[in-house]
C-alpha cells in the first residue's frame, strides 16, 4: 500500500482532492489520521525501540480520530506486524476491505496537517508520495472564520495561512521529486488537467469518472462542512471571497500575508498600501477570540460525543 498524503492548510480543498483521488479504483481514501503522528509521539522511547503491538493499538484505538474510522473494536492481526508503520497500513487495508476497496493499491490521506509532519511521514513511510494543496488565504478565512474550530478572525486567519505556507513551501525544498504542489484554483477550474498531472506523479491512469468524486466517505460530524463533495468541483467558489470578507478584513489579511500570497502568484487589492490593524482592533479580536474559544470548546466536545455515540449504535 502506497501513503499518499495531501497537506495543506484546513479549508484549501484537502478533502475535495481526496475524494476526487479516493474515486479511483486503485486508490481507498481513509478518514482524517492525526492519530498516526499523535500516537507515535506519545509512545516511550522504549515502546519505539520494542514494538508491543497490543499496546500501540490499545493507544490508538482510544484516539478519537480513529474512531470516526469505524473498524470493529477487536481486529485479528493474522499477519506479521513488526513495526509501527506495519499496523497503520494494516489499518489502512482493514478501512479498505470494510469499503469493498480490496484491489486498492494506494492510501489517500488527506489530513490537513500532514504538511506539517511531512518529515517525520517520510521518515516512517520513505515510499510515500506527496501533495502540497494552496489556496489563496483571504479565501480560506472566509470559509473558516464562520466554522465551530479554527481562527475566527481575520488577523488569526493570515498568521495562521502564514505558517502553514512556510512549512509547505519548506516541505517542498526538502522532498524535491516525492512531492507536487496544486493550487485549489488550477483543480476547480482545470479539474481534468491537474487529475491527468497527479495521476501521472503516482503512477497510475486517470480515469475520466473521477472528474465526478465520491471516493471518500464523509464523516457524520462534517457533512454541513463537504456538502459539494461527490459532484464536479464548483468553479464558483473561486472568488466568493471578495463578498463575504470585508474591505478591511481583506486589506488586514492582506497587510500580514501579503507576501506569500504574492510568492504564490495571488493578485493583491491593497498591495503595499494595505494598513496594519490599529490597537483597537487587536484587543477586540483579541477578546472576540477568547470568548468564541469557550464557545467552541462546549460545542465540539458535544459534537465528539453524539459521533461516539452515532458509531457506538453502529458496531
Amino acid at each position: 500500500m502506497l501513503p499518499v498524503f495531501i497537506g495543506g492548510h484546513p479549508r484549501s480543498g484537502t478533502t475535495l482532492l481526496g475524494d476526487l483521488l479516493g474515486s479511483h479504483p486503485l486508490c481507498i481514501c481513509t478518514p482524517e489520521s492525526q492519530f498516526k503522528v499523535s500516537v507515535y509521539q506519545r509512545l516511550e522511547i522504549k515502546d519505539k525501540e520494542y514494538f508491543d503491538l497490543k499496546l500501540v493499538f490499545e493507544k490508538i484505538k482510544k484516539h478519537w480520530r480513529y474512531k470516526i474510522w469505524a473498524l470493529n473494536e477487536f481486529i485479528d492481526f493474522n499477519e506479521k506486524i513488526s513495526s509501527y508503520k506495519d499496523l497503520i497500513l494494516f489499518l489502512v487495508r482493514s478501512y479498505a476491505v470494510k469499503n469493498n476497496k480490496l484491489n486498492a493499491s494506494l492510501w489517500i490521506d488527506h489530513t490537513p496537517s500532514n504538511i506539517q509532519f511531512a518529515e517525520f511521514l517520510n521518515y516512517l513511510f520513505p515510499e510515500a508520495k506527496f501533495i502540497h494543496i494552496v489556496r489563496d488565504g483571504r479565501a480560506v478565512a472566509a470559509s473558516q472564520i464562520p466554522l465551530d474550530w479554527g481562527p475566527n478572525t481575520i488577523s488569526e486567519s493570515a498568521y495562521s495561512w502564514v505558517e502553514v505556507i512556510k512549512n509547505g513551501l519548506y516541505t517542498e525544498e526538502i522532498l524535491k521529486d516525492k512531492i507536487i504542489k496544486v493550487k485549489y484554483e488550477d483543480l476547480v477550474t482545470d479539474t481534468e488537467m491537474i487529475l491527468k498531472k497527479i495521476c501521472d506523479f503516482l503512477e497510475i491512469n486517470y480515469l475520466p469518472e473521477m472528474l465526478q468524486g465520491g471516493g471518500f466517505k464523509v464523516p457524520g460530524y462534517t457533512l454541513k462542512q463537504h456538502l459539494l463533495l461527490g459532484k464536479s468541483p464548483d468553479r464558483s467558489r473561486i472568488d466568493a471571497w471578495e463578498k463575504k470578507l470585508t474591505k478591511r478584513q481583506i486589506e488586514i489579511f492582506e497587510s500580514i500575508a501579503g507576501e506569500f500570497l504574492e510568492k504564490l502568484n495571488y493578485t493583491l487589492f491593497f498591495g503595499k498600501k494595505a494598513k496594519r490593524m490599529n490597537l483597537f482592533e487587536k484587543v477586540l479580536f483579541s477578546l472576540y477570540e477568547l470568548w468564541r474559544g469557550k464557545i467552541v470548546n462546549k460545542m465540539r466536545r458535544k459534537k465528539r460525543k453524539g459521533e461516539w455515540i452515532l458509531l457506538a449504535g453502529k458496531q
